[in-house]
């Protein structure tokens, strides 16, 4: 059973802020939203993902399963073993046991809201770890000249040249050793505006806490405009230098710049977490442009979220300094593996059969039965599957049958 092709998908605008579904964006001052309000909106956009790249492998690889061509399709939809809700032992929702996930931070809302999660709480503990070797923290935020005919694709390979040829001077070498550079994390944002894709970095550094931050911007500035002028990012008949002097680096300091990067991490990405926005990253995501989940709402740029689905494959959005990671105590997982976690100490769990799984299915009530579970255990889960139109609610734990297409 594929996901429903919806031809009026929800409004939406998950990168907006609490008030998203109405369209207001980031200056709502509603607060009321929920952590279930979040998880709602990411099921319901996760079946809208789903139906465009339904679509799409259907045209590029018509012999093939679309979950083959990807795998966000399948995503918490196709059953692999027996199918369960689970509340772990310190929450009060449930999540599902037992379907296929994906691991696709970039495109699934589903799985990149539990991956961001974790690597918050994995960046948390860096910044523990900065605090007891004397080293605070500082946010630097690369960008660089764009235009609306360059594909996202290029713009992605020459950022990354443009890095790694700054990282590489001497005078960059030299500007960590004087700052006492302790590691950094950087973390990899993809937005679109007027102006074309908008791919840029935001980098956690550990540095002497004694580095002012105005000094350490004015020494960064003309080693990237000298690495964007090598691989083609500015061009001086075409860019202002004095506009990227202006704009291409940012630089924020202690308290400020960790809590911004934290921001970052959950609402900047705009996967939906629940966390509250920062005034500082709803202004930067004013800026920044549009993610490209409200690309994917627009029928009209659909073509572009295609795009960035192509050109994201293989990108990590967060790249730990080498050594960094063992330092700190954080073990190497990859998203896919965190995807798949499951929690070791269960409060509840919660049956659901093969013939109860496909009325849930053909409903897309996928979000509604973890929420009927929430809020009243397994009588309520059968009275809801009831009002579905199933009729064998009393009996949710048979057998399960094979993964559903």
């Amino acid at each position: 059973m594929a996901p429903p092709e919806t031809k009026d998908p929800p409004v939406m605008a998950v990168t907006e802020g609490p008030d998203s579904s109405t369209g207001k964006g980031l200056n709502s001052k509603d607060s009321t939203r929920t952590v279930s309000d979040y998880a709602r909106r990411r099921y319901r956009l996760g079946t809208h993902v789903k139906s465009i790249l339904r679509v799409q492998a259907m045209k590029t690889a018509p012999g093939r399963f679309p979950g083959d061509v990807y795998r966000t399709i399948d995503c918490t939809w196709v059953r692999i073993a027996e199918l369960s809700m689970v509340r772990p032992m310190d929450r009060a929702s449930y999540h599902y046991k037992g379907l296929v996930t994906c691991g696709n931070v970039w495109v699934c809302p589903i799985c990149s809201a539990k991956i961001q999660e974790r690597r918050r709480q994995e960046v948390e503990q860096a910044i523990a770890w900065a605090e007891v070797q004397e080293r605070a923290g500082y946010v630097v935020s690369f960008t660089f000249p764009h235009r609306l005919d360059q594909p996202l694709r290029e713009l992605l390979k020459m950022q990354r040249d443009a890095l790694h040829h700054m990282r590489k001077s001497k005078g960059y070498r030299a500007l960590m050793e004087r700052c006492k550079d302790a590691g950094r994390i950087r973390s990899l944002e993809v937005t679109h505006g007027q102006n074309g894709w908008h791919p840029h970095t935001h980098e956690l550094l550990f540095l002497d806490p004694e580095v002012p931050a105005q000094w350490l911007r004015s020494q960064l500035v003309p080693l990237w405009l000298k690495s964007c002028r090598k691989v083609g990012l500015f061009r001086d008949d075409r860019d202002n230098e004095d506009d990227f002097a202006r704009y291409s680096v940012d630089v924020r300091a202690g308290d400020e710049g960790t809590a911004d990067y934290l921001a970052k991490m959950d609402d900047q990405r705009q996967w939906g977490l629940s966390h509250e926005v920062t005034k500082s990253s709803s202004k930067q995501g004013r800026r920044a442009g549009s993610h490209p989940f409200n690309l994917a709402e627009n029928s009209a740029t659909v073509d572009l979220f295609l795009e960035y689905v192509d050109a994201m494959k293989g990108q990590r959005q967060l790249i730990w300094s080498r050594g960094l990671k063992d330092a700190v105590g954080v073990h190497e997982k990859t998203d896919d593996e965190i995807a798949r976690e499951e929690v070791a100490k269960v409060a509840d769990q919660i049956p659901v059969s093969a013939e109860a799984w496909e009325v849930v299915l053909g409903n897309d009530a996928r979000w509604e039965l973890l929420h009927a579970a929430e809020t009243g255990g397994r009588p309520a889960v059968d009275e809801f599957l009831i009002l579905l139109g199933y009729e064998e609610s009393g009996h949710l734990d048979g057998v399960q049958g094979e993964p559903l297409r």
